[in-house]
């Protein structure tokens, strides 16, 4: 019986190198420079990157948080929030001035959220008017919102503001139909884009950032209030206090907003009475002459009276010195 014959012996690529007399290709060096430098270019590279080195722990300046005392209205049924905002709406109409001042109201919605289904209806509304009250109204067990809230938030001098605020409007329109969120988006103002443009930045601004920085202040962002079922009733204290921080330190960002640009509009406009008084009347300087005293400057014997430098008056004593 014939013996079977033995299967050819293939030749791996390196040995094909190392019978030519080759390096492996590994250890193959492409790099014609200098050998303390690492190659250009390789086909198995065993270079190692230095790690980068950490940065150091930033110091964080202590902040204290903030904390609110005032009056926490809580209502949960249609004739109690159509009473609450009608309170509003004679209060409104108490504040001196005309028709076209402002009045700026904090305004801020909660709702559940789950990650399989994602983020529930509406569940609370929060109104700060003035920093010592702040009213929640629970509006998920509402099907319509009442007439006199849409009132109260339509009114032309009521500025509702916040953080991301025209985000929380759509979301307020979506889930009742008969609110107009173009018409409220119309008339909010966002404060981080107003910070924005005061402080000359760009990027935006979450609540507790701007706090931080406006204010000096840290709020209690609780992830377990903040993510907490605001659909059920009646809310925890925790959560009635977290929702009304919300709103009362944003009516206080807004307050130290305006305060901020008042200042900036009064040294524009010291700076331009400035600028005004130099062009109507330029300063003058003893180091420049008239253009009547530069003619006359090569001939001293014909120049005006006005033109001559007050006299040295030590010049008399020092001359009688001399005699």
């Amino acid at each position: 019986m014939a013996k079977p014959k033995p299967a050819p012996k293939l030749e791996s690529r390196a040995d094909e190198n190392r019978s030519e007399n080759k390096p492996p290709l590994a250890e193959t060096n492409t790099n014609d420079g200098p050998k303390d430098e690492p190659p250009k270019r390789r086909l198995r590279s065993n270079y190692t990157f230095p790690s980068e080195q950490k940065q150091s722990d930033i110091k964080v300046e202590y902040l204290p948080f903030a904390e609110y005392h005032g009056v926490i209205e809580y209502h949960t049924s249609m004739h109690d929030i159509a009473f609450s905002c009608d309170q509003l709406l004679q209060w409104i109409h108490r504040q001196p001035g005309d028709s076209a001042a402002t009045i700026p109201i904090a305004f801020d919605l909660e709702w559940p959220f789950s990650f399989r289904t994602g983020a529930g209806k509406t569940a609370l509304m929060q109104l700060c008017a003035t920093t010592d009250r702040c009213v929640l109204l629970q509006l998920s067990c509402l099907k319509r919102l009442p007439m006199a809230l849409l009132e109260l938030l339509y009114h032309p001098r009521v500025l509702l503001h916040g953080v991301c605020i025209k985000n929380d409007v759509r979301k307020l329109a979506r889930d009742f139909p008969e609110v107009d969120g173009d018409r409220l988006v119309s008339k909010c103002c966002d404060l981080g884009v107003w910070c924005n443009t005061l402080e000359g930045s760009s990027g935006r601004w979450s609540m507790e950032r701007l706090v931080q920085a406006i204010l000096k202040q840290r709020i209690n962002k609780d992830k377990a209030v903040r993510m907490s079922q605001w659909n059920v009733l009646p809310l925890s204290e925790d959560q009635k206090l977290y929702a009304a921080m919300d709103v009362y330190i944003t009516q206080q960002v807004y307050h130290k907003l305006t305060e901020k640009q008042q200042q900036q509009q009064a040294e524009q406009e010291a700076n331009a009475q400035f600028e005004q008084q130099l062009i109507v009347s330029p300063p003058v300087s003893i180091d420049v002459l008239p253009a009547d005293c530069l003619q006359t400057a090569n001939s001293p014997t014909q120049q005006d009276a006005s033109c001559k430098l007050p006299a040295d008056k030590s010049a008399p004593e020092n001359e009688q010195a001399a005699k």
